[in-house]
């Protein structure tokens, strides 16, 4: 699989807010993801992950925590996850990711 990655850009706001993304796309299954970090000037922060798989609904997820980055599940304040624009549980998100991926793996190995 080859992924082609763009620069990011990243966008200072005289207010002390920030924006960063970044954007992936793999030229042999057509999905995209793209992360999106928005920073508050009272710290805040949301990373917001994309990914469109083909023409199926997009899934995201977004980050809400007091720092900038993403460590592991325990530096996330709370996650909240979407099939397309409805919100779902994390598990419903999951298995639709896992089911997304088991699809690639077949259409790879064939």
């Amino acid at each position: 699989m080859q992924v082609v990655f763009e620069e990011e850009d990243q966008f200072d706001n005289p207010l002390g807010e920030e924006q960063e993304s970044r954007f992936y796309s793999c030229q042999v299954c057509g999905d995209n993801w793209l992360s999106v970090k928005e920073k508050t000037a009272d710290g805040e922060c949301t990373i917001t992950f994309v990914h469109q798989m083909e023409t199926a609904p997009v899934l995201k997820r977004v980050a809400h925590m007091s720092n900038a980055v993403v460590i592991s599940d325990e530096s996330v304040d709370e996650w909240e996850y979407f099939k397309g624009d409805e919100l779902v549980d994390e598990a419903e998100w999951e298995a639709l990711l896992s089911d997304r991926r088991d699809t690639l793996k077949a259409t790879c190995v064939n």
